[in-house]
């Protein structure tokens, strides 16, 4: 275990039961962002990949950001 886990553990095991909770639900809501963050990054990887060659893509994007979005 590295020495930041250790001190995490440490830490948590010297939290008050009722502070326990919140401390829970701050690491699972890091952990489900880093994993939706990943996900993304992985998309995006895959349509550049599934553009790449095609000509006009950057031009179309540039209109469609400059036109209206409503």
């Amino acid at each position: 275990m590295s020495e930041m886990r250790a001190e995490l553990h440490s830490l948590v095991d010297q939290l008050p039961e009722d502070q326990v909770v919140p401390v829970l639900a701050l690491v699972r809501e890091n952990v489900l962002s880093s994993r939706r963050r990943e996900r993304a990054v992985a998309s995006l990887a895959r349509v550049r990949e599934r553009m790449r060659g095609v000509t006009g893509v950057d031009e179309e994007l540039d209109r469609l950001r400059e036109g209206s979005r409503g």
